[in-house]
């Protein structure tokens, strides 16, 4: 790239090249006679090429030892460095008292290539310094380089004030974002390979400027990340998320499909080592990104974020519901019109909890995927379809309960399908297909042996693990309540112990007794924790978020399972529920009592957790065969 010329009236050269205190003699002369024979008549006629072509002269014509070849190398670095000097260019006003030659042959070469002020220093440039100093001196490179990026962030920082980069279509280099903050931590990354985005590359406009916006988006929480992480799970995931998207043609990150999340997958798997594990979970992030940044939802994207809708009324704090998936349905229409149902449902029907959602979701979901099964679809659904649909679940073995219910939700997407969106449904008789719903008591309290054999390891459990448990034997209060306790909802008054509990499933708050024990054990927990959560219990991974109820029931079966007392014990969290139910009852409790203990809305319910103990009908029988004398 040529650099803007002075005016020349005569040969100006030779002055020019004398100008240089500390080239003198036969390097002064070696100058000179390199630069005549490329017809160079003043020094502002130098080009990057001339400075390439002077280091291969070196080379190709000259045997020097290391001294002077490091010399006569840098000779025209400082013919040039006094030339700015002499006229006053703005670069004159960088070189340091210490004459640092790295700096010198940095500013050289943005000279020769055409650049006047550090501002003007774009992504390209640095690429071709960056081939310029490997071939100057490859030993040295990279802190060559490193002059670059210094002088640039230097003028970054002179800005103060954090100016937003504008989406450009052209290279882009994150180690150059225009936050000093941001871009002093990128500093440190040793392959900046994976800082450049070249968003001139001809691919979907909105697939790059979705790229571009998730750029600014991780950079904005830069002060809570190291750098290695920076470099391992955003900067490097991302590169390889738009490599993939410009080799497999991905117009809208919000619209992938789940073949082709799962190709992301696999290229990862061909491309990359030792980061694919992080590098795997950029798809899921990035999306979310977008999903939640846009103004108003985007209800076309093939992955909803439910955090977007403020379930948090409908929701079970425990075991949340965070996505909705249409990436499976392959079927454009189908997924259009599933996902306009699931829209409504969330917009216009909010007497749903997001359990009852969710059932409607999956098997809205499913009959899709049956339709699409018969090279059918939602816009041509016959009365055999719904029939055969039908008859596939009942062949699966579902309990009535939970057959019922697919069928109730199978009967309000229809009805939504003819009613708003106007597609032709056939009459179907929902009714005749119900089934009866009994309902079969099994008794799930939990013996005293099994109990005793959990207290016999349980103080080699993990301290949450552990805690957990004690409160579910003590209390009978659901899983998730347990996991969903707040650090204030604990209280003492009279030597009386109380705990305050939220139950999600009710939507109604209750307290109860607890034992002092456990009051005790819990308030030493409470002080001990850090986190700074208001939760009693914090999730590991996110201390604003309460434990989750699902992970629970793992981690204590994994522990049960490391003891070979317990190793048989199969672990269910909601039997020690129907067993404090079932020791209330036996300890006289009238069931009212039970009830308003356990938090059921009416006592039918409570009666169906009292379980029919063995030992309790042959006590009644040895009574009653004893009060009429035929024993």
């Amino acid at each position: 790239m040529l650099n803007l010329k002075h005016n020349q009236t005569k040969d100006t050269l030779y002055e020019e090249v004398f100008m240089a205190p500390s080239i003198l003699g036969k390097r002064r002369d070696f100058v000179y006679s390199f630069l005549s024979s490329y017809g160079i008549t003043s020094i502002s006629e130098v080009t990057t090429d001339i400075l390439y072509d002077f280091i291969s002269h070196i080379r190709r014509n000259f045997q020097f030892s290391p001294s002077m070849l490091t010399g006569y190398r840098g000779s025209l670095d400082c013919v040039i460095m006094t030339y700015l000097k002499h006229i006053d260019h703005p670069f004159s006003r960088y070189v340091p008292q210490s004459d640092d030659y790295m700096e010198r042959r940095c500013l050289v070469f943005l000279y020769a290539y055409g650049i006047n002020e550090i501002s003007a220093v774009t992504p390209s440039v640095r690429i071709a310094y960056d081939k310029y100093s490997a071939a100057m001196d490859p030993k040295k490179h990279t802190w060559q380089l490193r002059q670059l990026d210094n002088m640039v962030l230097s003028e970054i920082e002179k800005a103060k004030s954090f100016r937003k980069p504008v989406y450009k279509d052209a290279l882009f280099y994150a180690g150059w974002y225009p936050d000093i903050r941001v871009a002093k931590k990128l500093t440190y990354i040793r392959h900046t390979k994976y800082l450049y985005f070249d968003f001139s590359i001809n691919a979907s406009s909105l697939m790059k400027r979705q790229i571009f916006s998730i750029i600014q988006s991780d950079f904005e929480s830069v002060d809570t990340h190291r750098t290695g992480y920076i470099y391992e799970h955003l900067v490097t995931p991302l590169y390889y998320l738009y490599d993939y998207c410009i080799r497999y043609g991905i117009n809208d990150l919000k619209q992938l499909t789940d073949d082709e999340a799962s190709a992301f997958s696999d290229y990862l798997k061909d491309n990359m080592d030792v980061y694919y594990k992080c590098a795997s979970q950029v798809l899921f992030r990035v999306r979310r990104i977008l999903f939640l940044q846009d103004k108003k939802p985007d209800f076309t994207a093939t992955l909803w974020f439910l955090e977007r809708f403020n379930l948090t009324d409908r929701q079970n704090p425990a075991g949340t519901i965070d996505t909705f998936n249409f990436g499976d349905i392959s079927s454009p229409d189908n997924r259009m019109y599933i996902q306009r149902y699931m829209k409504y449902l969330l917009i216009l029907a909010p007497k749903y909890s997001a359990q009852s959602l969710k059932r409607k979701y999956l098997t809205a979901k499913s009959f899709a995927l049956f339709l699409e099964g018969r090279n059918t679809s939602l816009t041509e659904i016959s009365y055999t379809d719904i029939e055969d649909y039908i008859k596939q679940l009942d062949s699966m073995g579902t309990k009535p309960h939970t057959y019922n219910i697919q069928l109730a939700s199978l009967s309000s997407l229809l009805t939504v399908l003819s009613v708003h969106e106007k597609l032709l449904i056939p009459s179907f008789p929902f009714e005749y297909y119900y089934k009866k719903e009994k309902y079969i008591h099994h008794d799930r309290t939990v013996s005293d042996d099994t109990i005793d054999r959990i207290f016999m390891v349980l103080p080699d459990f993990p301290e949450t693990v552990g805690l957990i448990f004690l409160t579910l034997y003590s209390t009978g209060l659901r899983i998730n309540e347990v996991c969903t306790m707040r650090k204030d909802a604990m209280k003492s008054s009279n030597e009386k112990c109380w705990l305050k509990v939220y139950q999600s499933k009710m939507r109604s708050e209750k307290e109860i007794p607890i034992p002092k024990e456990l009051f005790r054990l819990l308030k030493r927990h409470i002080e001990s924790d850090t986190s700074g959560s208001e939760y009693i219990f914090p999730r590991p991974s996110d201390t604003r978020r309460p434990y989750v109820a699902r992970y629970f029931g793992e981690q204590m079966q994994l522990q049960l399972s490391l003891h070979e007392e317990t190793s048989d014990i199969h672990f269910k969290s909601h039997d020690y529920r129907h067993t404090i139910a079932t020791d209330l009852h036996l300890s006289g409790a009238p069931i009212a009592a039970t009830r308003a203990f356990l938090g059921h809305k009416k006592e039918d319910m409570t009666k169906q957790y009292v379980d029919h103990l063995q030992g309790e009908i042959d006590e009644l029988q040895d009574q009653y065969l004893k009060e009429t004398d035929l024993k």
